[in-house]
């Protein structure tokens, strides 16, 4: 795995390893996530964008371009199951377990939006964040521009709208209570915030009001506000203010005001946000903080290996402070997500994507943290585990290869520290983004439940309902 010259990446191993999880069923302890299947393909058609640059067509004409791992044909039937997970009141489904057949629609009023059912699916947040990353991600440059078409852009911000509580944080999910009316479910959790500022930068577009397009936006200020609210006393961000904070809460806030502000089109993640200048109370404190989640990893002592806890891989301790070596110091550097804790490779993409869409990249520990990546957590198989020795998961390898993107590994796609996808992924959604706010012309997008949406549900569940054959569908 290493070389004279230092650690390598080994892009074929990395993609055997993505090819395993793309076309076979995922081990038994991913059953928990059956109701992410949205994020288990997210993060495994990300990974295998990072991995595969666009390359340049061969100079000899008589050389055959090798085959990309995903054909065009099997990014057809994913768009087709991403798009089959749209909920008719707006958003995207985590789960086909969570999208009711077609006929349980049957006495859903799509102008009210009220039903006599007492529930009608659920649409989640995160999942409709998914959903749009994979519609980019799975586009290529020829069809970028379609990567949005069959999306309800009006439902879908008008409903990520209503998920926005009066303190300016956002739910996850919406519930219809009996005699009650909506319910925001989720807790106040930073995520959500992320994820809403990233589907509104991804679907709203420059539009104004008396515009057919125009959707009345999220208030802006009331999530600036519950973000700048929940920086801790040490420069972190927490839930609140009073809970601890947390590597990845600290992206959330930072990723969610700079888009909040990005512009449509930009080329690279860091832009000058005066939001998120506003919206941090103690910008000193946030960047001390997000430094020092980078720590010096030792190798354990003979027999040390075999503990289950985590922590003593990491904090392994020299017998005293004059015995370690500044060669030792240097060697290999890990990120925890908070004060006291195990080195975690998803952290080393929490906070650094945080540094650097702070523009503070020159604080990243960039060859001792590649080098913990590449040396202690690339598994022999591919991927990378959650801490040194674990077994490689899609969600600790997809964020293991966005690290060493943000970093600048040779051989990858640079990857965009705001969005978590590759610059080139990021302008396919500007296109897409374009075209789809072209396409809708006067009539604003008011698809109701669009044609294409109803033919791709039919094709995958069968039969139509009774509400769509008796009104000539």
């Amino acid at each position: 795995m290493s070389t004279d010259e230092g650690p390598s990446l080994d892009i074929e191993r990395h993609l055997r390893y993505w090819k395993m999880c793309l076309r076979s069923p995922l081990p038994n302890i991913y059953l928990s996530n059956e109701g992410n299947r949205m994020a288990l393909a997210y993060f495994i058609v990300n990974a295998i964008n990072i991995l595969t640059p666009a390359a340049s067509p061969p100079q000899n004409s008589d050389i055959t371009p090798p085959q990309p791992l995903i054909p065009p044909e099997d990014r057809a039937k994913l768009r087709k199951w991403v798009l089959s997970h749209q909920h008719p009141g707006g958003g995207f489904s985590g789960s086909i377990s969570l999208v009711f057949p077609l006929q349980e629609y049957d006495e859903w009023d799509f102008e009210t939006e009220s039903r006599s059912l007492e529930e009608s699916g659920l649409a989640s947040i995160a999942a409709t964040l998914f959903a749009l990353q994979l519609l980019a991600l799975l586009a290529d440059d020829e069809s970028a521009g379609q990567a949005f078409k069959g999306v309800d852009r009006k439902k879908t911000l008008a409903w990520l709208k209503m998920l926005q509580r009066e303190d300016g944080s956002f739910g996850e999910a919406l519930r219809r209570l009996p005699n009650q009316g909506w319910f925001i479910a989720g807790g106040y959790d930073m995520r959500y915030c992320y994820i809403a500022a990233a589907i509104r930068w991804i679907l709203r577009g420059d539009v104004e009001e008396g515009d057919p397009r125009w959707v009345e936006d999220i208030d802006v200020e009331g999530l600036v506000g519950y973000i700048r609210r929940s920086q801790t006393y040490d420069g972190g961000f927490a839930g609140s203010s009073s809970e601890e904070p947390h590597a990845g809460y600290a992206y959330c806030a930072v990723g969610a005001l700079a888009l909040l502000d990005r512009p449509l089109e930009v080329s690279g993640a860091f832009h000058d946000s005066q939001t998120l200048r506003s919206g941090i109370r103690d910008m000193p404190g946030l960047i001390h903080w997000l430094s020092f989640r980078q720590f010096v990893y030792i190798e354990p002592s003979t027999g040390d290996g075999d503990s289950d806890e985590d922590d003593a891989v990491n904090f392994t301790l020299p017998a005293s402070l004059s015995s370690l070596t500044l060669a030792e110091n240097q060697r290999f550097v890990g990120v925890n997500g908070r004060c006291n804790k195990a080195a975690d490779t998803c952290y080393s993409w929490w906070v650094g994507a945080s540094l650097a869409t702070l523009g503070r990249e020159e604080l990243i520990s960039r060859e001792p943290l590649r080098r913990f990546l590449l040396e202690k957590m690339q598994h022999r198989i591919g991927g990378f585990g959650k801490t040194p020795g674990s077994p490689p998961d899609v969600y600790h390898a997809c964020f293991g290869l966005a690290s060493l993107g943000v970093l600048g590994e040779d051989g990858l796609n640079q990857v965009d520290s705001s969005l978590a996808v590759p610059f080139e992924t990021v302008k396919r959604i500007e296109q897409a983004r374009r075209e789809l706010l072209d396409g809708l012309g006067g009539n604003g997008g008011a698809m109701s439940l669009s044609q294409n949406a109803v033919d791709m549900g039919v094709s995958l569940r069968g039969g139509k309902p009774d509400w769509l054959t008796g009104g000539g569908g």
